[in-house]
């Protein structure tokens, strides 16, 4: 499991648009809160190994294990749920590269709003979503559905 080397805080690959959850997975031991299935933004049409989602695109700081994540300028994107109105969720996220931060910033996930293709707003969607389903709650639209 790649885990930020200063922290144990669980990052997901910049690259990655995640789109469905592959299953029942507890919250602390996902950066979105769930694995998720999904596709590369480097190269959209090809397959991902369920291993590679898993081992990479789940879990960030892939760029020895992975072609495509060792051109991104990012190594991974944390994630933090910072509130829950009901009509939606504020996530904090960062941007980093060798565990220091490029960018920072909060995306606030609508129930109503449409699914996200941009790797960081899919990621923060994913996040709000996961935490939405492990609350009890529901209302967050990926691209493959409601979660």
């Amino acid at each position: 499991m790649r885990t930020c080397y200063y922290t144990d805080i669980r990052m997901a690959c910049p690259l990655f648009v995640p789109e469905a959850p592959l299953g029942a997975v507890s919250p602390e031991s996902a950066p979105l809160g769930d694995l998720f299935a999904g596709r590369c933004s480097a190269d959209p049409a090809a397959a991902i190994s369920s291993e590679t989602l898993r081992r990479c695109c789940n879990r960030g700081y892939a760029r020895t294990a992975c072609e495509r994540a060792s051109l991104a300028e990012a190594d991974a994107h944390r994630f933090l749920v910072k509130a829950d109105d009901g009509h939606s969720v504020t996530v904090a996220w960062s941007s980093e590269r060798d565990h220091l931060p490029l960018a920072t910033g909060y995306a606030v996930v609508r129930n109503e709003s449409t699914a996200a293709t941009d790797p960081l707003a899919a990621q923060a969607r994913a996040c709000a979503a996961a935490y939405r389903r492990f609350s009890g709650k529901t209302g967050i639209r990926l691209s493959a559905g409601v979660v």
